[in-house]
């Protein structure tokens, strides 16, 4: 929880940014709309090396690979997601 102080210093920092760069603002409140919309790939991520973890821990290759394979699909999932910033062509 921010103080009043840090969210007045926060409220000044903010404004001073749209001010002096709007579109990087934009860039970034974009990125934080985006951010919060789909928490699946970060759960699979983490409960896949969690699999991971127990598998080695307990000897169990298949839930040890199984951990592998979740997490490595969480990632291409996270990679794959479309991307606010506008990227530019290499043509």
């Amino acid at each position: 929880m921010l103080s009043d102080r840090e969210r007045r210093t926060l409220a000044r920092i903010e404004r001073h940014l749209m001010e002096s760069d709007p579109d990087l603002a934009r860039l970034f409140a974009a990125k934080a709309a985006r951010s919060g919309s789909s928490p699946v790939p970060t759960f699979m991520l983490v409960a896949g090396l969690a699999l991971l973890v127990l598998g080695s821990v307990i000897a169990a290759v298949p839930i040890a690979l199984a951990g592998m394979a979740m997490s490595l699909f969480a990632l291409f999932a996270a990679h794959t997601r479309p991307s606010m910033i506008q990227r530019p062509d290499p043509a």
